[in-house]
């Protein structure tokens, strides 16, 4: 009797070893300074606290990119040795340009860009899609902050975000990763279905306190019901020599609650 009640606690014990454990994953929101205002002095600082919070995607938002110097976000994905994708609505003959950039340690199945209307300056928004383990997920990026910053114009634009990740998301998990000039109501009502992890506007949470200028800032928005937000952090850069200490954003940890369904990988 004694054998069979051992057997029994080892069958129980590999049974509980084969049940799959729900991935998670590291998004960071940064903006790095601009060259004129200290990124050569601080790249280094910046590459090493980015390697130390060690997150699956970092997406730098507003960056400029001219043909001087090298583009500072993917530098520092060299540097990281993540791959990097710059997104922009300029011109690639243009000397200068301006976009975001995803820069990701995961393996990129797909990728895609679209522009988001509202007024005579279209924003650009990214899509990629990543392999986390045995899930797949898509990671949009998109910083809509239009000129004539309306509500009606910031509701095109986000309209226009909604048909596009309803056009591409095939049903998987999907992130959103921006820069926000809406108010967080505002935001979470053009995004239904979709939850802000730094401020999440539940009374319930104790961090969810409105800013100064009502605006929503950057900020990592998940779909609810494919992820649970674990914790997220400010990402900041200790005082060095050149002065005090710099914020430059935030990083999300979320746990994928479906990635074996039709979040998973297809069965050969």
């Amino acid at each position: 009797m004694l054998r069979w009640g051992c057997f029994g606690l080892l069958v129980l014990s590999f049974s509980a070893l084969a049940q799959p454990v729900a991935p998670v994953i590291k998004v960071a929101s940064v903006r790095l300074p601009p060259v004129s205002e200290g990124w050569m002095g601080e790249r280094e600082r910046i590459a090493s606290l980015l390697a130390e919070l060690h997150p699956d995607v970092i997406v730098v938002q507003d960056v400029q990119q001219n043909s001087e110097t090298s583009n500072p976000a993917c530098w520092l994905g060299g540097k990281l040795r993540y791959s990097c994708d710059f997104i922009s609505a300029d011109r690639p003959s243009q000397a200068q340009r301006r976009g975001n950039a995803v820069l990701t340690r995961l393996s990129t199945l797909e990728d895609g860009i679209t522009l988001l209307h509202g007024d005579g300056t279209p924003a650009i928004a990214g899509m990629q899609r990543l392999q986390l383990q045995r899930a797949r997920l898509n990671i949009y990026t998109a910083r809509m902050r239009p000129t004539e910053d309306t509500p009606i114009t910031r509701g095109h634009q986000a309209a226009d975000l909604r048909t596009w990740m309803d056009a591409t998301g095939e049903g998987l998990p999907s992130l959103v990763v921006g820069d926000f000039s809406a108010p967080t109501d505002e935001l979470v009502r053009q995004l239904p279905g979709f939850q802000p992890a730094r401020r999440n506007p539940s009374a319930r949470r104790s961090e969810a306190r409105p800013s100064e200028n009502n605006e929503h800032g950057m900020d990592v928005l998940y779909q609810v019901r494919s992820f649970a937000d674990i914790k997220q952090q400010t990402i900041v850069l200790p005082p060095g020599e050149a002065g005090a200490a710099m914020p430059m954003g935030m990083m999300a940890t979320l746990r994928i609650t479906r990635p074996f369904d039709d979040a998973a990988v297809d069965t050969p």
